[in-house]
């Protein structure tokens, strides 16, 4: 497995200062996907700024990252559970995740055990969406 790179965590205050946030237009064409809204999973989460959005829309949301400091940075709320892990490597249970999202940050991962872990976490049905800078490129696929 890849060695993780935990590259943000000396300025996790100046990085959530100046992230882009991402459009409302987004969270709803993903949403629009989703079936179920119970749990949605948001990795590489950083600051947590799109688990906090995924907040106003899931019962529950479990955002990760492997930076404390950055977890540090984000945004509480009631139905938002941050916890340091990598990406490929949880302690979910398995079919757990109506959603998982990747926001600019899956050029991180080991792909093939991230996969992996994206199938076993998964709920039937449930959707894995990824996105980064750039010209716009959406991804949903549907976990069967």
């Amino acid at each position: 497995m890849k060695q993780a790179k935990n590259l943000f965590s000396a300025q996790a205050k100046e990085y959530k200062r100046f992230r882009p946030t991402y459009p409302t237009e987004l969270y709803q064409r993903i949403l629009q996907k989703v079936k179920n809204k119970d749990h949605a999973w948001d990795c590489g989460t950083g600051n947590g700024q799109v688990a906090a959005q995924l907040a106003n829309y899931f019962t529950i949301v479990t955002a990760t990252d492997i930076s404390q400091s950055q977890l540090n940075q984000a945004e509480l709320k009631e139905n938002i559970r941050y916890q340091v892990c990598r990406a490929e490597q949880t302690n979910f249970a398995n079919s757990t995740f109506d959603l998982i999202t990747v926001a600019q940050a899956i050029h991180w991962f080991d792909f093939d055990a991230f996969y992996q872990e994206v199938a076993r976490v998964s709920r039937p049905e449930g959707l894995l969406a990824t996105w980064g800078y750039g010209l716009l490129s959406l991804r949903i696929k549907l976990i069967l």
